[in-house]
Protein backbone atom coordinates (compact mmCIF):
# COMPACT_ATOMS: atom_id res chain seq x y z
CA UNK A 1 0.00 0.00 0.00
CA UNK A 2 2.77 2.33 0.82
CA UNK A 3 4.31 1.62 -2.58
CA UNK A 4 1.03 2.29 -4.37
CA UNK A 5 0.59 5.53 -2.50
CA UNK A 6 4.05 6.65 -3.45
CA UNK A 7 3.38 5.93 -7.11
CA UNK A 8 0.11 7.84 -7.03
CA UNK A 9 1.80 10.77 -5.33
CA UNK A 10 4.50 10.76 -7.98
CA UNK A 11 1.96 10.68 -10.81
CA UNK A 12 -0.07 13.49 -9.24
CA UNK A 13 3.07 15.58 -8.78
CA UNK A 14 4.14 15.02 -12.35
CA UNK A 15 0.77 16.06 -13.79
CA UNK A 16 -0.11 18.75 -11.28
CA UNK A 17 3.43 19.98 -11.05
CA UNK A 18 3.70 20.49 -14.83
CA UNK A 19 0.33 22.23 -14.77
CA UNK A 20 1.41 24.46 -11.94
CA UNK A 21 4.75 25.09 -13.67
CA UNK A 22 3.02 25.99 -16.93
CA UNK A 23 0.76 28.40 -15.09
CA UNK A 24 3.71 29.77 -13.26
CA UNK A 25 5.70 30.60 -16.39
CA UNK A 26 2.65 31.98 -18.29
CA UNK A 27 3.04 35.57 -17.02
CA UNK A 28 6.68 35.55 -18.07
CA UNK A 29 5.95 34.15 -21.53
CA UNK A 30 2.97 36.46 -21.99
CA UNK A 31 5.04 39.47 -20.93
CA UNK A 32 7.81 38.52 -23.36
CA UNK A 33 5.27 38.11 -26.15
CA UNK A 34 3.63 41.48 -25.34
CA UNK A 35 7.04 43.17 -25.21
CA UNK A 36 7.95 41.60 -28.54
CA UNK A 37 4.68 42.65 -30.19
CA UNK A 38 4.37 46.16 -28.80
CA UNK A 39 7.84 47.30 -27.91
CA UNK A 40 10.03 45.15 -30.11
CA UNK A 41 7.99 45.92 -33.21
CA UNK A 42 8.37 49.66 -32.56
CA UNK A 43 12.08 49.27 -32.07
CA UNK A 44 12.27 47.28 -35.30
CA UNK A 45 10.26 50.01 -37.03
CA UNK A 46 12.67 52.63 -35.78
CA UNK A 47 15.64 50.68 -37.09
CA UNK A 48 13.79 49.93 -40.34
CA UNK A 49 12.93 53.62 -40.74
CA UNK A 50 16.51 54.61 -40.09
CA UNK A 51 17.69 52.03 -42.62
CA UNK A 52 15.12 53.23 -45.17
CA UNK A 53 16.20 56.83 -44.59
CA UNK A 54 19.82 55.88 -45.12
CA UNK A 55 18.93 53.93 -48.24
CA UNK A 56 16.83 56.82 -49.54
CA UNK A 57 19.72 59.23 -48.96
CA UNK A 58 22.13 56.88 -50.73
CA UNK A 59 19.79 56.53 -53.71
CA UNK A 60 19.27 60.30 -53.93
CA UNK A 61 23.03 60.81 -53.98
CA UNK A 62 23.35 58.14 -56.66
CA UNK A 63 20.65 59.83 -58.75
CA UNK A 64 22.47 63.16 -58.37
CA UNK A 65 25.73 61.54 -59.51
CA UNK A 66 23.96 59.99 -62.51
CA UNK A 67 22.45 63.37 -63.42
CA UNK A 68 25.89 64.95 -63.24
CA UNK A 69 27.28 62.18 -65.45
CA UNK A 70 24.44 62.67 -67.97
CA UNK A 71 25.00 66.44 -68.02
CA UNK A 72 28.72 65.93 -68.54
CA UNK A 73 28.02 63.44 -71.32
CA UNK A 74 25.68 65.94 -72.99
CA UNK A 75 28.34 68.65 -72.78
CA UNK A 76 30.91 66.31 -74.29
CA UNK A 77 28.47 65.41 -77.09
CA UNK A 78 27.76 69.10 -77.78
CA UNK A 79 31.49 69.86 -77.84
CA UNK A 80 32.06 66.94 -80.19
CA UNK A 81 29.34 68.18 -82.57
CA UNK A 82 30.76 71.72 -82.43
CA UNK A 83 34.29 70.57 -83.21
CA UNK A 84 33.06 68.26 -86.00
CA UNK A 85 31.17 71.22 -87.43
CA UNK A 86 34.30 73.37 -87.29
CA UNK A 87 36.18 70.69 -89.21
CA UNK A 88 33.33 70.15 -91.65
CA UNK A 89 33.06 66.46 -90.71
CA UNK A 90 29.28 66.62 -90.23
CA UNK A 91 28.69 67.87 -93.79
CA UNK A 92 30.45 65.38 -96.07
CA UNK A 93 28.48 66.50 -99.10
CA UNK A 94 29.46 70.15 -98.82
CA UNK A 95 32.63 71.69 -100.16
CA UNK A 96 33.66 72.93 -96.72
CA UNK A 97 36.98 74.80 -96.89
CA UNK A 98 37.95 73.78 -93.34
CA UNK A 99 40.40 70.96 -93.99
CA UNK A 100 43.22 70.14 -91.61
CA UNK A 101 45.86 70.89 -94.23
CA UNK A 102 44.51 74.36 -95.11
CA UNK A 103 43.29 75.79 -91.82
CA UNK A 104 45.05 75.97 -88.46
CA UNK A 105 42.81 75.54 -85.42
CA UNK A 106 43.71 78.05 -82.70
CA UNK A 107 42.28 78.47 -79.18
CA UNK A 108 41.35 81.92 -77.90
CA UNK A 109 43.60 82.81 -74.97
CA UNK A 110 42.15 86.20 -74.07
CA UNK A 111 40.06 89.09 -75.33
CA UNK A 112 41.25 92.65 -75.63
CA UNK A 113 44.93 91.67 -75.83
CA UNK A 114 47.36 94.14 -74.27
CA UNK A 115 45.59 97.19 -75.70
CA UNK A 116 42.23 96.54 -74.04
CA UNK A 117 40.44 96.55 -77.39
CA UNK A 118 37.51 94.06 -77.39
CA UNK A 119 37.88 93.79 -81.17
CA UNK A 120 41.27 92.13 -80.71
CA UNK A 121 41.63 88.52 -79.55
CA UNK A 122 44.81 86.75 -78.50
CA UNK A 123 45.21 83.28 -80.02
CA UNK A 124 47.29 80.32 -78.93
CA UNK A 125 49.00 79.71 -82.29
CA UNK A 126 51.89 81.62 -83.80
CA UNK A 127 54.58 81.54 -86.44
CA UNK A 128 55.85 78.15 -85.24
CA UNK A 129 52.47 76.71 -86.28
CA UNK A 130 52.57 78.43 -89.67
CA UNK A 131 50.54 81.54 -88.81
CA UNK A 132 51.41 84.67 -90.78
CA UNK A 133 50.42 88.28 -90.40
CA UNK A 134 47.40 89.18 -92.53
CA UNK A 135 46.07 85.60 -92.55
CA UNK A 136 42.29 85.22 -92.76
CA UNK A 137 40.50 83.83 -89.71
CA UNK A 138 37.10 82.15 -89.91
CA UNK A 139 34.81 79.51 -88.42
CA UNK A 140 32.21 77.40 -90.23
CA UNK A 141 29.55 80.05 -89.53
CA UNK A 142 31.52 82.71 -91.36
CA UNK A 143 34.30 85.28 -91.42
CA UNK A 144 35.92 86.30 -88.12
CA UNK A 145 38.78 88.64 -89.06
CA UNK A 146 42.51 88.82 -89.87
CA UNK A 147 45.76 88.25 -88.03
CA UNK A 148 47.28 91.60 -87.02
CA UNK A 149 50.45 90.50 -85.20
CA UNK A 150 52.33 87.24 -84.76
CA UNK A 151 54.81 85.89 -82.22
CA UNK A 152 56.35 82.40 -82.25
CA UNK A 153 53.57 80.91 -80.11
CA UNK A 154 50.74 83.47 -80.19
CA UNK A 155 48.98 85.84 -82.55
CA UNK A 156 46.54 88.75 -82.39
CA UNK A 157 43.26 88.52 -84.27
CA UNK A 158 41.52 91.72 -85.31
CA UNK A 159 37.79 91.05 -85.69
CA UNK A 160 35.74 92.36 -88.60
CA UNK A 161 33.76 94.29 -85.97
CA UNK A 162 36.74 96.64 -85.52
CA UNK A 163 35.88 100.12 -86.90
CA UNK A 164 39.06 100.10 -88.99
CA UNK A 165 38.03 96.94 -90.86
CA UNK A 166 36.77 97.06 -94.45
CA UNK A 167 35.54 93.97 -96.28
CA UNK A 168 34.64 93.86 -99.96
CA UNK A 169 31.38 91.94 -100.06
CA UNK A 170 28.44 90.82 -102.17
CA UNK A 171 24.78 90.90 -101.18
CA UNK A 172 22.86 87.89 -102.50
CA UNK A 173 19.66 89.25 -103.98
CA UNK A 174 17.84 86.00 -104.70
CA UNK A 175 14.29 86.08 -106.08
CA UNK A 176 13.16 88.85 -103.71
CA UNK A 177 14.83 91.63 -105.68
CA UNK A 178 12.21 91.68 -108.41
CA UNK A 179 12.44 90.76 -112.11
CA UNK A 180 13.05 87.27 -113.43
CA UNK A 181 13.47 84.87 -110.49
CA UNK A 182 15.93 82.61 -112.25
CA UNK A 183 18.11 85.54 -113.25
CA UNK A 184 17.86 87.21 -109.86
CA UNK A 185 18.68 84.00 -107.93
CA UNK A 186 22.32 84.26 -108.96
CA UNK A 187 22.60 88.05 -108.97
CA UNK A 188 24.73 89.95 -106.49
CA UNK A 189 25.03 93.54 -105.35
CA UNK A 190 28.51 94.76 -104.52
CA UNK A 191 29.26 96.74 -101.38
CA UNK A 192 31.77 97.45 -98.63
CA UNK A 193 31.30 96.13 -95.12
CA UNK A 194 32.34 98.31 -92.17
CA UNK A 195 32.92 97.28 -88.56
CA UNK A 196 31.29 99.39 -85.87
CA UNK A 197 33.03 98.16 -82.74
CA UNK A 198 31.77 97.01 -79.34
CA UNK A 199 30.23 98.86 -76.41
CA UNK A 200 30.87 98.18 -72.72
CA UNK A 201 27.63 97.28 -70.95
CA UNK A 202 29.10 96.27 -67.58
CA UNK A 203 32.46 96.62 -65.94
CA UNK A 204 33.71 95.12 -62.69
CA UNK A 205 37.08 94.26 -61.27
CA UNK A 206 36.50 90.64 -62.27
CA UNK A 207 35.01 90.99 -65.73
CA UNK A 208 34.03 93.32 -68.53
CA UNK A 209 30.97 92.64 -70.66
CA UNK A 210 30.50 93.95 -74.18
CA UNK A 211 27.78 94.20 -76.77
CA UNK A 212 28.64 93.90 -80.47
CA UNK A 213 27.24 96.62 -82.73
CA UNK A 214 25.75 95.50 -86.06
CA UNK A 215 28.06 95.67 -89.03
CA UNK A 216 27.28 98.15 -91.80
CA UNK A 217 27.20 97.51 -95.53
CA UNK A 218 27.64 100.63 -97.65
CA UNK A 219 28.29 101.77 -101.23
CA UNK A 220 25.53 99.60 -102.72
CA UNK A 221 23.97 100.85 -105.94
CA UNK A 222 20.86 102.91 -105.29
CA UNK A 223 18.56 101.25 -107.84
CA UNK A 224 19.07 97.71 -106.51
CA UNK A 225 16.37 96.42 -104.16
CA UNK A 226 17.99 94.71 -101.19
CA UNK A 227 15.71 92.14 -99.51
CA UNK A 228 15.56 91.72 -95.76
CA UNK A 229 17.73 88.94 -94.31
CA UNK A 230 19.76 88.90 -97.54
CA UNK A 231 22.93 86.90 -97.11
CA UNK A 232 26.20 88.82 -97.39
CA UNK A 233 29.41 87.07 -98.42
CA UNK A 234 32.98 88.10 -99.16
CA UNK A 235 33.45 89.04 -102.81
CA UNK A 236 37.17 88.31 -103.00
CA UNK A 237 37.85 91.70 -104.61
CA UNK A 238 41.20 93.14 -103.61
CA UNK A 239 42.58 89.75 -102.69
CA UNK A 240 42.36 90.38 -98.94
CA UNK A 241 39.62 87.85 -98.12
CA UNK A 242 38.81 84.72 -100.14
CA UNK A 243 35.50 84.76 -101.97
CA UNK A 244 32.41 83.07 -100.56
CA UNK A 245 32.84 83.36 -96.78
CA UNK A 246 29.61 84.33 -95.03
CA UNK A 247 29.78 87.70 -93.29
CA UNK A 248 26.22 88.19 -92.06
CA UNK A 249 22.63 88.96 -92.95
CA UNK A 250 20.92 92.23 -93.78
CA UNK A 251 18.69 93.15 -90.86
CA UNK A 252 16.01 95.51 -92.22
CA UNK A 253 16.81 95.97 -95.87
CA UNK A 254 18.65 99.14 -96.88
CA UNK A 255 18.05 102.85 -97.31
CA UNK A 256 19.75 105.80 -98.97
CA UNK A 257 23.01 107.06 -97.54
CA UNK A 258 23.93 110.69 -96.80
CA UNK A 259 24.53 111.45 -100.48
CA UNK A 260 21.33 109.68 -101.51
CA UNK A 261 23.32 108.27 -104.43
CA UNK A 262 23.98 104.89 -102.83
CA UNK A 263 22.33 102.82 -100.12
CA UNK A 264 23.43 101.15 -96.93
CA UNK A 265 22.05 98.93 -94.19
CA UNK A 266 22.79 97.21 -90.89
CA UNK A 267 24.14 93.68 -90.97
CA UNK A 268 23.78 90.99 -88.30
CA UNK A 269 27.10 89.12 -88.07
CA UNK A 270 26.98 85.45 -88.94
CA UNK A 271 29.42 84.70 -86.11
CA UNK A 272 28.71 85.07 -82.39
CA UNK A 273 32.03 86.72 -81.55
CA UNK A 274 31.47 86.77 -77.79
CA UNK A 275 31.05 82.98 -77.53
CA UNK A 276 34.03 81.96 -79.66
CA UNK A 277 36.39 79.45 -78.10
CA UNK A 278 38.38 78.30 -81.14
CA UNK A 279 38.94 79.76 -84.59
CA UNK A 280 40.60 78.67 -87.83
CA UNK A 281 43.51 80.55 -89.32
CA UNK A 282 43.94 80.21 -93.08
CA UNK A 283 47.32 78.80 -93.90
CA UNK A 284 49.00 81.05 -96.43
CA UNK A 285 50.91 79.37 -99.27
Amino acid sequence: MAFVGAVLALVLWLFCGSYIAAEAVYPVENGANWFSRHVGSRIKSLFAGSSAFSENKRLREEVARLRMACAESARVADENRRLRGMLGLDRPGDSVPFSTNRWICAPILSRGAAVGNPCVLRLGRGSLAGVKRGAVVAVPEGLVGRIANVTPNTSELRLITDPSTRVACDVELGGDAGGDDEAQSSSLAHGILYGRGHSTVASTEASILYIVHPLRVRNVERQIVLPQRAKIITSGLGGVFPRGLTVGFLIDGAHGDETNLEQEGDVEPAVDFLSLENVFIRRED
